[in-house]
């Protein structure tokens, strides 16, 4: 059965009410966090298969993308009930993006579809999203946290659940989804070369060393700007600011491997020592 992302979230959620003990999902992270959405606060468990073109939620997760070994973490593997996050009434699992990333990314899936159908289509959205990026400005935003109020001028702040989104980002590395915490993450007043060599740090796993880069672990944040900026919800549009972000921990159960299955998942080194051993032999 194909069902729509909206409609598969409702029909979960519907499986749930009826008491299912069990929801698998093969799919990429849109698919999974809409079925995910479905099973907030139920007592369903919800399996994954990876079958995505990143599969970022699974690699916070330690599933691995191989059917052979994923499906044992089904079988065997440990039922743990994890966070996510929560954008106004817009649940999450990966990132929230404010500013610049947000308004990117009906570009960036412009491409993606141009890739797949007109190819000419993709590259008019690759150079709209280019003049974006150059056009877009800083822009004032004011965040609340910790009983703190903090003001800057950037071109965009994130706040992840997990520890990789989007083409294989890592703007959190470290964050995980079941420390009841997100990672709140902006750079004040950066340059457009600090902006790239930010995403480019992100996409080696790597935080960007600049003194006015600031990562703070938090429960909850409200964005306000002094006009509206775009909001996404793991690559979704959800609207413009203001928005409260804010964790909802231990919020859905997943199977995930023991640490016995992740030993077992570990590549096996065939190589005989013997085998070495008359090698260097061989050499004298």
């Amino acid at each position: 059965i194909r069902l729509s992302l909206v409609g598969s979230e409702m029909c979960i959620r519907d499986s749930a009410k009826a008491g299912a003990d069990l929801v698998i999902v093969a799919g990429g992270d849109g698919t999974i966090e809409a079925v995910a959405r479905g099973l907030v606060h139920t007592q369903t468990t919800l399996g994954i298969i990876p079958q995505g073109t990143r599969n970022n939620i699974a690699a916070s997760l330690n599933i691995p993308p191989d059917l052979d070994q994923a499906v044992p973490v089904l079988k065997a593997g440990d039922r743990r009930f994890f966070d996510v996050g929560k954008a106004n009434h817009h649940y999450f699992m990966e990132v929230v993006g404010i500013g610049l990333e947000a308004t990117l990314f009906p570009h960036g899936d412009s491409v993606k579809e141009g890739m797949k159908r007109n190819l000419w289509r993709a590259i008019k959205s690759f150079f709209s999203a280019i003049k974006t990026f150059f056009q877009f400005k800083s822009h004032t935003i004011l965040l609340r946290f910790d009983g703190r109020k903090v003001y800057l001028h950037t071109l965009q702040v994130n706040v992840c659940n997990s520890s990789r989104y989007g083409v294989e980002f890592s703007l959190a590395p470290h964050a995980k989804m079941d420390d009841g915490k997100l990672d709140l993450i902006y750079i004040d007043k950066p340059s457009k070369w600090d902006h790239l060599r930010h995403f480019f740090a992100a996409m080696r796993g790597k935080y960007l060393p600049h003194d006015r880069f600031r990562l703070h672990q938090i429960t909850a944040v409200e964005i306000r700007s002094y006009r509206p900026l775009d909001v996404h919800a793991d690559g979704e549009c959800i609207g413009t600011t203001p928005v409260t972000v804010e964790i909802v921990p231990q919020a859905i159960a997943i199977y995930v491997p023991t640490p016995a299955l992740l030993e077992s998942f570990a590549p096996v080194d065939r190589s005989d020592p013997g085998d070495v051993d008359e090698t260097i032999q061989a050499g004298f």
